[in-house]
């Protein structure tokens, strides 16, 4: 475990320790999966996790927020990045904040783009079922959400793919695709 001012670095074995440590006072019910888009996996040296968080969150306060809009970033080789306290509702789907936990996940997995890592397939895996678990969380498309399942105007959740204006996040390729259907067949089979 590495901290520089909130950000703590950790390694998968010592996420779940972190994680049962946190006193969590706000009611949790969805945990929210994105791609960074940029940065990318280009942008992605090996040894730079704090200075790609602190350019995104430098980012996100010149847009008006008032830190960095995730709880979590996870990367390529693994490692999840503490962002943002627990105890504060994320920025990540209008509409799907109150009661969410934001991850990022470092890359652009539109098809064609990014080729997710091993290590990072497995981090998601890891991350996501552990706060599940700790918020006592069924997995499913109700409780795991894709920022792509929003309506970026009205911030409700899209009745039929291709309805409202949405974003592409996480991915066209984010474990198989970005819709319900590829979620039931790519990412919460390896969930439960």
């Amino acid at each position: 475990m590495k901290a520089i001012g909130k950000f703590i670095l950790l390694d998968m074995s010592e996420f779940d320790s972190w994680l049962q440590a946190q006193t969590v006072k706000r009611k949790i019910m969805l945990v929210q999966q994105h791609h960074t888009y940029i940065p990318a996996y280009k942008h992605f040296t090996g040894s730079n996790h704090f200075q790609l968080c602190q350019s995104m969150e430098q980012a996100h306060k010149e847009r008006g927020f008032a830190e960095i809009a995730q709880n979590f970033t996870t990367f390529p080789d693994g490692k999840i990045m503490v962002c943002r306290n627990l105890n504060t509702i994320p920025a990540g789907i209008k509409g799907a904040n109150s009661y969410g936990i934001c991850i990022e996940n470092l890359g652009n997995f539109d098809k064609g783009k990014d080729n997710m890592s091993s290590l990072q397939k497995e981090c998601i895996i890891h991350i996501t079922r552990s706060l599940l678990t700790r918020f006592k969380l069924v997995p499913s498309e109700t409780t795991v959400v894709y920022h792509h399942w929003y309506d970026l105007n009205t911030g409700k959740r899209i009745a039929k793919e291709g309805i409202g204006s949405t974003k592409a996040c996480p991915g066209t390729n984010f474990f198989g695709g970005n819709t319900v259907e590829a979620f039931k067949t790519g990412l919460l089979p390896l969930l439960k």
